[in-house]
């Protein structure tokens, strides 16, 4: 005689019920996805001569465009880590960025001399700099309360 359990098998449906929600989620995902990639395709075979110069030309003035703003990071100081001596430097040095990291630190501390530099390289858009904190004391800048001796 075989009995069947009715909770384990209403437990195991509803257990399964969000993997096939997801699993149809991600059906229709892909479904969308191959429907796109198929009009590109068929926009891309239909183009003529014109078409694709027109489009070479556009992807040009892309690659210039990008070209030019790294250019301009690079004039600003983006692209490479510097140490800012004094606060009336560090505004001079980030008011033309839009982008800044700007690391504040303490010489006579051990953990503040703990960050590496940056992978600037990856970033080149973003600026990073480096404060020490003596430099801009008294500004209220720092959350701790030193007495102003390092």
């Amino acid at each position: 005689m075989e009995t069947t359990c009715l909770f384990h098998t209403k437990h195991t449906t509803m257990a399964n019920q969000p993997m096939d929600i997801i699993t149809k989620v991600l059906e229709q995902s892909a479904k969308l996805v191959e429907e796109q990639v198929d009009a590109q395709l068929s926009k891309l075979n239909e183009m003529d001569e014109d078409d694709l110069e027109r489009l070479k030309e556009r992807r040009l003035e892309a690659l210039k465009k990008a070209q030019k703003q790294k250019q301009e990071w690079l004039s600003k100081g983006h692209g490479e880590y510097r140490e800012v001596p004094s606060e009336k430097d560090f505004f001079g040095e980030v008011k033309d960025s839009k982008n800044v990291v700007c690391h504040f630190y303490r010489n006579s501390t051990f953990s503040g001399n703990l960050m590496e530099p940056p992978t600037v390289t990856q970033r080149s858009g973003t600026k990073f700099t480096k404060v020490e904190k003596k430099s801009i004391r008294g500004r209220g800048y720092d959350s701790d309360s030193d007495s102003g001796d390092d």
